[in-house]
């Protein structure tokens, strides 16, 4: 079953809507990003992006540093809207509060699958509360809180009690292996403390959707695969919808269940690590799968 579909999603920076189509005119046509922005002055985020994200899958996207991936991952909690395209949610799927109150266009195949570039304000926060959560790269956690109270920071916006908030957040500290740190703060923590911390603020909200933005990159190589490995004792449980992006090969295929790669804003090739090793659509692909060691 899909979870997260994204229909022919482009993105042109710093353009007005008739000179993001001049860029897109470009780019479909064969020029690169690098040569669009050479001619034109816009940047090219995501160029026709079509990606189909299963439900209950942890799917990796991959690539150097400016090929879009971060911007991808934006889209999907629509902190980056798109110049062009859609961008299809099932709400309903792991949810216990599915937004059936939203009016959008629907997808024939489920009444729940709604075109999130369709909401407006009120339901686009009620959309991000209940049915998505992201783990940043550099934790994002507030200094002025405490450890307990970060956590807890999601289920406080939904307006549950003090106690209930506090026991969930608790749970999910004891399960990122964070027990006793409740009255610490966010500075007397390592790096792999605080990206836990980040982890179980998610993770506490029961969203069917989980983002996580280079949220290893910043660790040292053994905090960091202690945490790829406690990421896929959770998953193995809990079955969540995980977007992780990585520029990591390693951590790629050790983390996806598949992985698709970007290059200059496009959607290389999507499959499993083995399907990507076999056979890369492009020797940008196979570079990528021969730096695996």
């Amino acid at each position: 079953m899909n979870h997260i579909q994204l229909e022919n999603i482009s993105k042109i920076y710093n353009a007005t809507d008739s000179q993001a189509q001049s860029a897109l005119a470009l780019l479909a046509e064969g020029m690169d990003s690098v040569a669009v922005k050479a001619q034109t002055g816009y940047s090219v985020g995501l160029y026709d992006i079509n990606l189909t994200i299963k439900a209950g899958e942890l799917h990796c996207i991959m690539g150097l540093s400016g090929s879009g991936k971060s911007t991808l991952i934006r889209h999907i909690n629509r902190l980056i809207d798109p110049t062009s395209g859609k961008i299809w949610v099932d709400t309903a799927i792991n949810s216990t509060t599915p937004l059936a109150s939203i009016k959008t266009e629907t997808l024939h195949t489920a009444e729940s699958t709604i075109n999130i570039l369709q909401l407006n304000d009120k339901e686009l926060q009620q959309y991000r509360q209940q049915t998505i959560s992201m783990v940043f790269q550099h934790f994002g956690l507030m200094p002025h809180m405490t450890v307990l109270q970060n956590v807890a920071y999601g289920l406080r916006v939904r307006k549950m009690s003090i106690s209930e908030r506090h026991e969930t957040a608790k749970h999910w500290l004891n399960e990122v292996n964070l027990p006793n740190l409740e009255s610490s703060y966010p500075d007397e923590l390592s790096g792999g403390m605080q990206q836990r911390v980040g982890l179980a603020r998610a993770l506490a909200t029961d969203t069917p959707i989980l983002l996580m933005d280079e949220a290893f990159s910043a660790l040292d190589p053994l905090i960091r695969n202690q945490l790829q490995d406690q990421l896929l004792e959770l998953q193995a449980r809990l079955n969540k919808t995980i977007v992780f992006i990585t520029h990591d090969i390693d951590e790629a295929i050790k983390v996806g269940q598949r992985i698709s790669i970007l290059n200059g804003g496009r959607l290389v090739q999507t499959g499993t690590p083995e399907e990507l090793r076999q056979h890369p659509a492009d020797d940008y692909v196979a570079q990528f799968m021969r730096a695996k060691h």
